[in-house]
């Protein structure tokens, strides 16, 4: 997927010699969600979000960022 295409403020990066500020690519959200993020007995959060495939967990944090 070109993030660019759909959406050019991704490529938006903010840098000073100590520091950049970008939105992170989406593979370095993506792969981790689909991982895992908790132990699968625990359900830390509210919402189960993370009680669904692994491609649609990664593809759900995509969409929230």
């Amino acid at each position: 997927m070109n993030l660019m295409t759909h959406w050019p403020l991704a490529g938006l990066r903010l840098t000073t010699p100590r520091l950049e500020l970008r939105l992170p690519d989406p593979d370095e959200l993506a792969s981790p969600a689909a991982e895992g993020v908790h132990d699968p007995g625990i359900q830390p959060f509210t919402v189960a979000w993370t009680d669904v495939p692994p491609e649609q967990r990664g593809q759900s944090v995509l969409q929230h960022h």
